[in-house]
């Protein structure tokens, strides 16, 4: 049986984590090197999808002209209409019809979204994800079950490349409700330092493997570079990364996206795979002695004493060139590889993987679309998206625009600004499309991709990433939510200092924190975590 998305999503997510799933440079996908040299192969595959697909939508009846209505998230880019009037060209001869396509703005996300669909407002496709409103809307019957059969019949080209555990994901209580991404984004998260500054200082670098591994690099920038703090960090984003990172490096792929005391371990193996309280072993010992490590970089001065008030995060800090380190997720740090080569600097990548040198593949719900319930035309609104995901006229014309105004194709065959455009004054930002759910793997690698960045993806692919049993697993906390926000508080409090080492003493300070956190109902939440994870995966 499919396993089952919990119904409900979290009262509170880590922000962190929902800026991930939205961020704007999920749009552009990566491709490693061999991807590219294979593009010819890929085309011939892509022809022959594509020829099966017109024979299937031949049986499509196409006789009247409708107009198709989408949403996505966001804001449109001055050049949008442009880019939809070429698209409505191609699918007017295409499939007889038109596509008009509004936006809604984040900063109203959470409250039009829902209203849109009860209003009954003219929809016959929306944006959704496993942090975007997909298992509430879904439970409200917003959204028309999906029929893969249907799918299979509008969708030939789409079919192809969609895995089956994509489907098992995005599965509602034995039911599918949307279309996920058939590309999930090939990310992992780690750490960038400066290989030209430890070489500058006599530090080998090639010793360094995992975070446990920087001490004698962070010493050196404290030591030699007084305009440089080692670990320059932010109170959100990187806050909790290292003593994650830490307690990662020594076993499974430890997390607590909820920011609660729950902590996710996933090890690839199924040996550690669950939900867990922090008093627990294996994560208590390894929590412990990261946090040991944590406050001996606080007392040395790696870290920035204003961190918890401070809102700029390490990888802009790192930019800027006043932090030794730049945490982020293999997607951005596309930006901050392309920084360092023009500034000269030589950068080194240290993945946040587990002692197998595992890290979680990212999952098919984090971008995809949903089919309204009050859709007039489900199989021609299933033909286009298909189009528009898999072709790739159409998916190079969303992603990066107009050829010639906003992109070129350069003599590498890689997409480039044309000359005086870039991505600060383009009108069709490609990282801003919205279209996040949209194949990637067909995409021509771009200009900016660094030799390291490129090399980094290929590992990436090759080895490093692995499935996440827990991956569809939601905690629900309906049940719970005196608890949920009581333990949240006190998290916050008592625990954030223990994170980044402002401790006078660890033991005690976890010894209180265990006081505060049994008073706050720590003990009822880990108990329903538990109990609902079970019936995750009893299913």
């Amino acid at each position: 049986m499919r396993k089952k998305i919990s119904l409900l999503m979290a009262a509170v997510l880590c922000c962190g984590t929902i800026l991930a799933g939205c961020s704007n440079t999920e749009s552009t996908g990566t491709q490693s090197s061999s991807a590219a040299q294979e593009n010819a192969a890929e085309e011939s595959i892509v022809q022959g999808i594509q020829e099966e697909q017109e024979g299937q939508q031949s049986a499509l009846d196409t006789s009247e002209f409708v107009t198709l209505y989408g949403y996505l998230l966001g804001s449109p880019e001055p050049a949008f209409n442009e880019v939809m009037d070429e698209m409505n060209k191609m699918l007017k001869e295409d499939l007889n019809c038109e596509m008009e396509i509004n936006f809604i703005d984040w900063g109203v996300l959470d409250s039009k979204y829902p209203l849109l669909l009860a209003a009954g407002e003219e929809i016959d496709w929306i944006y959704t994800a496993d942090w975007c409103h997909y298992a509430a809307e879904a439970n409200k019957n917003a959204f028309m079950e999906i029929d893969l059969d249907m799918v299979k019949r509008c969708m030939p080209m789409y079919s192809e490349y969609i895995a089956d555990a994509a489907w098992d994901q995005v599965t509602l209580n034995d039911k599918i409700y949307m279309i996920p991404t058939s590309t999930p984004d090939v990310k992992a998260y780690g750490w960038i330092i400066r290989k030209d500054l430890a070489d500058k200082y006599g530090v080998d670098l090639s010793k360094v493997e995992t975070i446990w591994d920087m001490d004698e690099y962070l010493g050196a920038i404290k030591e030699n570079e007084p305009s440089m703090i080692p670990m320059n960090m932010d109170n959100s984003y990187d806050l909790l990364a290292p003593i994650f990172a830490l307690m990662t490096a020594k076993d499974a792929g430890f997390s607590d996206s909820n920011k609660c005391g729950l902590v996710y371990a996933f090890d690839g193996n199924e040996t550690a795979d669950g939900v867990y309280s922090i008093f627990e072993e294996p994560v208590y010992s390894y929590l412990k002695e990261a946090a040991v490590k944590m406050k001996e970089w606080y007392d040395a001065g790696y870290i920035n004493k204003d961190i918890l008030a401070a809102t700029t995060q390490s990888n802009d800090n790192f930019e800027q060139g006043i932090s030794g380190i730049s945490n982020d997720n293999t997607l951005g740090m596309q930006r901050t590889l392309a920084k360092c080569a023009e500034n000269g600097w030589v950068p080194q990548i240290v993945l946040t993987d587990d002692a197998n040198g595992h890290a979680a593949r990212s999952s098919y719900t984090n971008n995809g679309f949903a089919i309204a319930a009050t859709c007039q035309n489900p199989e021609r609104t299933l033909a286009a998206m298909d189009l528009i995901m898999n072709d790739p006229r159409y998916n190079t014309l969303l992603q990066y625009g107009i050829e010639g105004e906003t992109y070129i194709i350069n003599d590498a065959g890689k997409v480039d600004y044309p000359e005086g455009v870039s991505a600060d004054n383009t009108s069709y930002n490609w990282e801003n499309t919205g279209f996040w759910f949209i194949n990637k793997n067909i995409q021509p690698p771009r200009a900016s991709w660094t030799d390291d960045y490129i090399a980094l993806n290929n590992k990436l692919i090759e080895g490093v990433l692995i499935d996440d049993p827990n991956i569809g697993f939601t905690f629900t906390t309906d049940s719970v939510k005196s608890e949920f926000s009581n333990v949240q508080n006190v998290w916050i409090q008592y625990f954030y200092p223990i994170a980044i080492g402002n401790v006078p003493d660890v033991d005690k300070a976890f010894d209180e924190l265990k006081v505060q956190l049994t008073a706050a109902g720590y003990d009822k939440l880990i108990e329903e975590a538990k109990r609902q994870y079970a019936e995750y995966t009893a299913n």
